[in-house]
């Protein structure tokens, strides 16, 4: 895989800043504040996520609202204009397009057509990319500009397609979550951007609760405030840089949807007047997504992976538990066993924003497989996991906030829990020796990878701590 190292990265930019290898106005500076996402990456096709903003960094003074507001008195509904603020990136309207190709310097570049865009979607836009070449290093350039004058500086990255389904080649990814940003370790952001960044992964995922409208403040109570909570969590470098390098998939869960366990139609006053519904529209504005939300994408012979949709199609959670009582939804369970049967990879990973071995910690939690309230559907799955598919089939999950490898004392079901994004986040949960392999109450981030050595197919899962190094290694080969 041809990845930019971080002096490579830097390069790049600074030539796209000084807009020499475009052609573009040699004074001018980017206006790509909030970062750029490319997502929904097949082996022949991509979405890139492009937004103008008004000018070419977020704010680096104004209001600050910098703490976890757990436990806290509820926010002014009100607090103030949210592009005043400090980190804020706010937007502006113009015109976009992308330039993409093989070649480093693009020479050999395609481009889309321009599109205006506007405060109706946040001053973004999603670019779908088509024809592109199976397992291949592609370069881009997202261009700008101001509805009349000179085009802004670009912004230069790239990511690399899927290797097509029968190719063998080898696939590294990273998964990230619960991101609470009164968390990050550095002014730049998570330690754990640039240690995902150094495994040189083919893409990395986000499982949920990217960001924390009910707990970290301002309480996003309005659009503009839920708006917010997304610029200043991807305007940071550390992120920023990260996501100009490589592919992304998106999830979403609750904290990044509305409030804490939610559901379709709850209420809730920590939060009002914003509403759930709004939650799911802005989630879709600010990150590349196709439809529906569940989604499953090959990568090679050896990987396919499954991403999972928690929070649309639920059953609300007080109701009884019973054969109606769903997470899933109909249709999403009905695909979701089609897909898994008829896969024919040497690797079958489902990723969940929520767990379904566990166990979870006690204190009453209703949200997910592992409690009480949804324990009909988790037997039914994992029983139907146990029995149509093999050993070659693992569950990677989000929202716990520990780390841990399980396996399921009556199905077999292996699961493992990526952890938070701090260990300042963590949470300290007792150690249950019927499921745990490994158990760590700490924060951090997963990896796994494919390789293929003396006729075996290989899928190896790392657990890593929030600086990258690895604390536990599971490794499991097949005739390949």
């Amino acid at each position: 895989m041809q990845t930019m190292n971080r002096r490579d990265f830097t390069a790049l930019l600074s030539l796209a800043a000084a807009g020499t290898a475009l052609g573009q106005n040699r004074d001018a500076e980017s206006r790509q504040a909030s970062g750029v996402k490319v997502g929904e990456v097949t082996d022949t096709t991509a979405l890139v996520w492009v937004r103008i903003t008004r000018n070419a960094a977020p704010n680096s003074d104004g209001a600050v609202f910098d703490k976890d507001g757990e436990g806290s008195k509820r926010q002014a509904i009100e607090p103030g204009d949210p592009a005043t603020f400090k980190w804020a990136a706010p937007g502006a309207p113009g015109k976009a397009r992308v330039r993409y190709g093989t070649a480093p310097d693009l020479a050999d570049a395609r481009e889309t057509p321009w599109v205006e865009v506007g405060e109706g979607t946040d001053f973004q836009h999603q670019f779908p990319l088509t024809e592109l070449r199976p397992g291949t290093p592609y370069h881009y350039a997202t261009e700008t500009a101001p509805p009349d004058g000179e085009p802004h500086a670009p912004v230069r990255g790239q990511f690399h397609t899927a290797p097509a389904a029968g190719d063998p080649a080898p696939v590294t990814f990273a998964l990230l979550n619960c991101q609470l940003f009164a968390h990050r370790q550095t002014p730049e952001g998570f330690d754990m951007y640039p240690a995902a960044a150094a495994l040189k992964p083919h893409f990395v995922g986000f499982t949920g609760d990217e960001v924390y409208y009910d707990r970290d403040a301002p309480y996003a109570h309005t659009t503009a405030l839920a708006r917010f909570h997304w610029q200043r969590m991807y305007g940071l470098p550390r992120h920023a840089e990260l996501l100009r390098g490589v592919a992304s998939y998106w999830m979403k869960d609750d904290h990044d949807t509305f409030v804490d366990d939610s559901w379709p139609g709850k209420k809730s006053a920590h939060l009002a007047p914003f509403t759930f519904e709004e939650g799911q529209r802005i989630f879709r504005e600010q990150v590349p997504m196709s439809d529906p939300p569940y989604r499953t994408f090959r990568w090679g012979r050896d990987l396919q992976v499954w991403f999972i949709e928690g929070r649309d199609f639920r059953t609300p959670n007080p109701e009884p538990d019973g054969p109606a009582k769903s997470i899933l939804g109909a249709a999403q369970k009905r695909w979701l066993k089609e897909t898994l049967a008829a896969s024919d990879a040497t690797w079958r990973v489902l990723v969940s924003p929520t767990p379904w071995v566990g166990p979870d910690r006690g204190g009453g939690k209703s949200d997910n497989h592992t409690n009480p309230n949804f324990n009909h559907e988790q037997a039914e799955m994992l029983a139907w996991f146990h029995e149509a598919l093999d050993e070659n089939f693992v569950i990677l999950c989000g929202d716990r906030h520990w780390q841990y490898h399980s396996v399921h004392p009556e199905f077999g079901v292996r699961e493992f829990s990526i952890g938070p994004c701090a260990d300042a986040h963590a949470q300290h949960p007792t150690e249950d020796p019927r499921y745990h392999r490994f158990f760590r109450d700490r924060g951090g981030f997963l990896s796994a990878s494919t390789a293929r050595a003396d006729g075996k197919a290989t899928l190896t899962i790392r657990l890593h701590d929030v600086r990258g190094a690895v604390v536990h290694e599971w490794t499991q080969s097949r005739p390949g």
